[in-house]
């Protein structure tokens, strides 16, 4: 039989984290994809090169955005897991009597 330890605590802090980080990165992705289309508008500007180099940026912005999005179902899945594991230890407790 598998034991069980949830510490609650570490789980939302480590939820918390994940959001946080995941705000951070795409903040800092914002900040870059601005830095890339300035660039391409204005400072790297060819017939074919610029373009291509800004379609291949902007593919993997997409790319690293929808990885990123991800922090927010792991953020969520670990909020969860207090809140059932919490409101499963309230119903095992009302069913001994406690």
């Amino acid at each position: 039989m598998a034991n069980v330890h949830v510490d609650y605590g570490a789980l939302q802090n480590a939820a918390s984290r994940l959001t946080g980080g995941q705000h951070e990165m795409e903040s800092q992705l914002a900040q870059l994809k601005s830095l890339i289309d300035s660039l391409v508008s204005s400072g790297f500007i060819t017939d074919q090169a610029s373009g291509k180099f800004q379609q291949s940026y902007d593919q993997w912005n997409t790319g690293t955005r929808n990885a990123i999005a991800g922090l927010e179902g792991m953020s969520a899945f670990l909020n969860k897991a207090v809140t059932e594991h919490q409101q499963l230890d309230s119903v095992l407790s009302q069913s001994t009597g406690g």
